[in-house]
């Protein structure tokens, strides 16, 4: 299996240090509100777009929910805002490989930047005139079999914090690509998975899928860039956007899930917008094609009807037993953030004797 072993976080939005073992192919975090959920979904994000310097802005993007994210917004990446303290994630691969991403705000003359803003010709200003961190250095290194290397990408910001110089890492080419579900799948291009998915003539994947959820679903297709569900004894398709968040909800999970281009799967939330009905066809859908095209999957929840669903599956699909991690984040008085593991056979046991496993009371 491709994706992440363990992960090590430290100095991370609101973690100050955590490490998780043992990841497998679909992994589940509970926790409080604040227990930092969402973002360990957030730090593997990074870890597969290290070589790119839009990562951190485009990751505050889908935070916030807004199409601009200012250069100041990366203050908030780093635990309590100390941005004196470089935040690091790090994680060993299924493929033996080890990377160590480390990221810091620091200030670097931009020549060109100087130019257009003061005139200098290319003066370095004095030191009066830094007055702002200016510059996210992404510094990271690999290590496998055949040895350590090392890269860095980077971005600088004018006085305004306008992103004035983007330099990707040279010579990298990152091997694990991931899509990131938001709890509202803000940001997502439905219609782009889904083409991508015909395209290699694999419509009756989803359709499989759409079945289970809706046994009337008989085709969904794409008309000028819109999403479209054909319903049985319904005379038209029917936009998706008329049919529900739920079904919406659904597909966009099942085609992130089915699509080839993507082995990193992060989904926040993912009983957000669904009917408890349909959680236990979504983790069947997810488990089955997770599996079915070499999939990671990371999910979030804090519902308890989404774990019984959870367990109802996995009782009827002995082979997906071993595929399951399930982990209690939790900020403990007096060790600090923890993340505590469940196997199959403890969440069974759970659930059979009504054992919150949320969160630590």
């Amino acid at each position: 299996m491709d994706g992440f072993k363990n992960i090590e976080i430290k100095n991370f939005r609101g973690i100050d240090h955590l490490k998780i073992d043992d990841f497998s192919r679909v992994n589940v975090l509970l926790g409080q509100n604040s227990s930092g959920k969402s973002s360990v979904l957030e730090a593997i994000s990074l870890l597969t777009g290290m070589g790119n310097p839009d990562s951190p802005l485009n990751m505050n993007r889908l935070r916030t929910r807004n199409l601009f994210s200012p250069f100041k917004d990366l203050y908030y990446l780093f635990y309590n805002m100390d941005v004196k303290t470089p935040l690091e994630i790090s994680s060993e691969l299924f493929d033996g490989d080890m990377r160590d991403l480390r990221l810091q705000l620091t200030y670097v003359f931009d020549e060109q930047t100087a130019r257009l803003e003061n005139g200098l010709n290319g003066v370095p200003p004095v030191s009066e005139t830094k007055t702002f961190l200016n510059t996210l250095c992404m510094d990271f290194d690999i290590v496998s079999a055949s040895g350590k290397r090392s890269y860095q990408s980077s971005m600088t910001a004018n006085q305004e914090g306008i992103i004035s110089n983007k330099k990707p890492a040279a010579d990298y080419l990152e091997k694990n690509t991931s899509v990131y579900l938001t709890a509202d799948l803000w940001g997502i291009n439905l219609a782009s998975q889904l083409s991508e998915l015909f395209k290699r003539k694999q419509k009756n994947i989803v359709l499989q899928r759409l079945s289970h959820f809706d046994r009337r679903i008989v085709d969904v297709d794409i008309l000028q860039d819109d999403i479209y569900i054909e319903f049985e004894d319904v005379p038209e398709k029917l936009p998706l956007r008329m049919t529900g968040d739920g079904l919406r909800r659904y597909l966009n999970i099942v085609a992130a899930s089915a699509n080839p281009t993507t082995n990193i799967i992060l989904i926040d939330e993912i009983d957000n917008g669904l009917h408890y009905s349909a959680y236990k066809k979504l983790w069947e859908a997810i488990f089955a094609l997770a599996t079915n095209t070499n999939k990671q999957v990371f999910v979030t929840t804090h519902s308890k009807e989404t774990l019984s669903s959870l367990n109802d599956m996995l009782e009827e699909h002995i082979e997906f037993h071993q595929e399951m991690r399930l982990y209690t984040l939790a900020n403990t008085p007096l060790k600090g953030h923890q993340a505590y593991k469940y196997s199959f056979e403890g969440l069974s046991g759970a659930c059979e004797n009504d054992i919150e496993l949320r969160g630590l009371v």
